[in-house]
């Protein structure tokens, strides 16, 4: 089935950010002490564990149950003041204004797919001026099932009214990848740097693309 529909990750993808993540861990290690979990985040990768697993890995790591809605509510919080403050840095990536023009003068139906927060992500696509090329977007705040959970994914494809099975997914981490893969949509790689391309192609990822533009052509085919 030709693809109608191409849906993008943000970071990384999209566009170029310096998210400040030691900041955003340190801030993260502090709340969830004073919330009472009894595991200890020592590093930024600890920390990422916690923003990844949500409430389930809150719990096994030994938040108390009672705190758990206010710690999701406070994490998402930090996380957001962080990206919010990054917005300054931002750059778009190379030949994305070409390449969403041309998808869209070809009737593509756009999404994105980000575990930013929503707000942030809209802030962005108003900063550079793309906002209008997107059908739909969804933000981690925005699903209960944020990626690496495949219904992040899914969800977008139904709120721009399109098809798995003709959907184009597009994203720089293995994150991206094991969502497609379990969404079952057909995934090409954004080459972000030497590593996580080699983290892509090790975790079978079979197309990987240097120049957004070559997106277009893909879609195409």
């Amino acid at each position: 089935m030709p693809y109608r529909a191409v849906v993008f990750d943000l970071d990384g993808t999209l566009v170029e950010s310096h998210i400040n993540y030691e900041k955003m861990g340190e801030q993260i290690k502090v709340l969830l002490a004073k919330m009472g979990m009894t595991e200890h985040i020592e590093d930024r990768r600890k920390a990422y564990q916690v923003i990844r697993g949500g409430a389930e890995t809150l719990l096994e790591f030994g938040l108390p149950e009672e705190n758990l809605e206010v710690t999701l509510k406070e994490l998402d919080n930090v996380m957001n003041g962080i990206e919010l403050e990054a917005l300054p840095t931002m750059l778009l990536k190379p030949k994305a204004h070409e390449t969403l023009t041309e998808l869209q003068k070809e009737g593509y139906k756009m999404g994105i797919a980000t575990r930013s927060h929503g707000e942030y992500a809209v802030k962005v696509l108003d900063k550079f001026k793309i906002r209008e090329y997107f059908h739909g977007v969804i933000g981690r705040d925005e699903t209960p099932y944020p990626k690496p959970d495949p219904r992040h994914l899914l969800s977008t494809i139904e709120l721009i009214k399109a098809k798995p099975e003709e959907t184009l997914y597009i994203g720089d981490t293995t994150t991206d990848l094991t969502t497609s893969l379990a969404a079952k949509v057909d995934f090409v790689g954004y080459w972000r740097d030497d590593e996580w391309a080699k983290r892509l192609m090790d975790g079978g990822c079979e197309k990987i693309i240097k120049n957004l533009y070559d997106l277009v052509e893909l879609a195409r085919n």
